[in-house]
C-alpha cells in the first residue's frame, strides 16, 4: 500500500471514529441539544385559548387574573390555576421563568393545596367549576393543566333554557337588576326545591349537588342550592362568589358596594324552621351571630367578607 493510500486509509478511519463517537458515545447531548430547541419553540409559541362565555369579570381581593404566563414566583403560579377555571379553559400548558428554581416544587405545593383548589373553584362561574383539577408536570420546566367540568354543555343548555323561563315569569330584567330582584330568586328557590336529605353519595342520578338537579328534579344539596342561585345572580352581572366550610357552602354577593351573605338553604322553612330571611342580605357578624357551627368560615381566604 502506498504512502498516500495509507494516510487516506488513517484519515477515514480517524473521520468514521469521530462520526462514531459523535452519534453514538456522546448522542445524549445531541439528543438533549434537540430537546431544548423544541421546548424552547414550543415555549415561545405558548397558546392562549379562547374564553368561553362563563369568564367573570369581577374584581377579588385574593385572586387576580393572570397576566403573566411564564411564572416567577407563587403568586402567578396560583394566578395561572384561577384563571384557566375562570376563563373556562378546559387544559392549558405553560412554563416557568428560567431564574426560578422553585417554580416546580411550588407548582406541586398548589396542586397538592386542597383548600387553595376548592377556594377558587368557589371564585368562577359554576359552569367554569371543576369536579377533577388535574396538573401534570413534565421535565422540569413545563406544566399541563387540565379541567374535568362539572357540568356537561347538555346539562348547561338545559339549566339556561329553564332559567329563561324562570326570568320571565318572574318578570326580572337582567339590564337593570336591583334588590327585589335578588329577593325573588332568592324566595324562588325555597318555594321550588326540596332539600336532599336521603343523599346518600351513591344515589347521584337526582343530580341533586348541581342546579341542573335543582331546576329538573327540584330536589338539591346545600351545592344544588348555591350554585342555582349564583347562575342566575350571574345572569344580573352582581358581583359573587361561593363561601364553603367542611360540612357547608352559600353565597356571598355585593350588592351597593357592600359584601354580604345570602344562605338560600338555611332560609328554606324544610331545612332550618325560621324566618325565610334570616340569612338574606347579612353581614359576617350576624351570620356567626346566628349559626357558629357550619358557618364558621376562613376570613383570611374569603377577605371582602372580613
Amino acid at each position: 500500500m502506498s504512502r498516500t493510500k495509507k494516510l487516506l486509509f488513517i484519515l477515514i478511519s480517524l473521520i468514521i471514529a469521530l462520526v462514531s463517537y459523535i452519534f453514538y458515545v456522546r448522542f445524549d447531548l445531541i439528543e438533549n441539544k434537540i430537546y431544548e430547541i423544541i421546548f424552547k419553540i414550543r415555549e415561545n409559541s405558548l397558546a392562549i385559548p379562547d374564553d368561553n362565555e362563563y369568564k367573570l369579570e369581577y374584581e377579588f381581593f385574593s385572586l387576580k387574573q393572570a397576566s403573566n404566563f411564564k411564572p416567577k414566583n407563587k403568586n402567578d403560579i396560583m394566578n395561572i390555576y384561577y384563571t384557566v377555571l375562570n376563563n373556562g379553559w378546559k387544559e392549558f400548558t405553560f412554563f416557568c421563568d428560567p431564574d426560578y428554581d422553585s417554580c416546580i416544587q411550588d407548582v406541586k405545593l398548589i396542586a397538592d393545596d386542597t383548600e387553595f383548589i376548592s377556594l377558587i373553584n368557589n371564585y368562577v362561574h359554576p359552569y367554569n367549576s371543576f369536579k377533577k383539577y388535574n396538573t401534570y408536570i413534565y421535565g422540569e420546566k413545563e406544566i399541563h393543566l387540565n379541567v374535568d367540568k362539572l357540568y356537561t354543555d347538555e346539562e348547561i343548555a338545559e339549566t339556561e333554557n329553564i332559567i329563561d323561563s324562570i326570568f320571565q315569569e318572574l318578570n326580572i330584567s337582567e339590564e337593570n337588576p336591583n334588590l327585589d330582584n335578588i329577593k325573588s330568586i332568592h324566595d324562588y328557590l325555597i318555594k321550588t326545591i326540596t332539600y336532599d336529605s336521603d343523599y346518600t353519595g351513591e344515589n347521584v342520578e337526582n343530580k341533586s349537588n348541581k342546579a341542573i338537579g335543582a331546576f329538573t328534579n327540584k330536589i338539591a344539596l346545600c351545592s344544588g342550592y348555591t350554585d342555582s342561585f349564583a347562575i342566575m345572580i350571574n345572569r344580573l352581572k352582581i358581583p359573587n362568589f361561593k363561601v364553603s366550610t367542611d360540612n357547608h357552602i352559600w353565597n356571598a354577593i355585593k350588592y351597593d358596594n357592600v359584601w354580604s351573605h345570602i344562605d338560600v338553604t338555611w332560609d328554606d322553612d324544610e331545612v332550618n324552621e325560621s324566618n325565610n330571611y334570616n340569612f338574606f342580605m347579612i353581614n359576617t357578624n350576624r351570620l356567626l351571630e346566628l349559626d357558629v357551627e357550619e358557618h364558621k368560615f376562613n376570613t383570611d381566604l374569603y377577605k371582602e367578607l372580613k
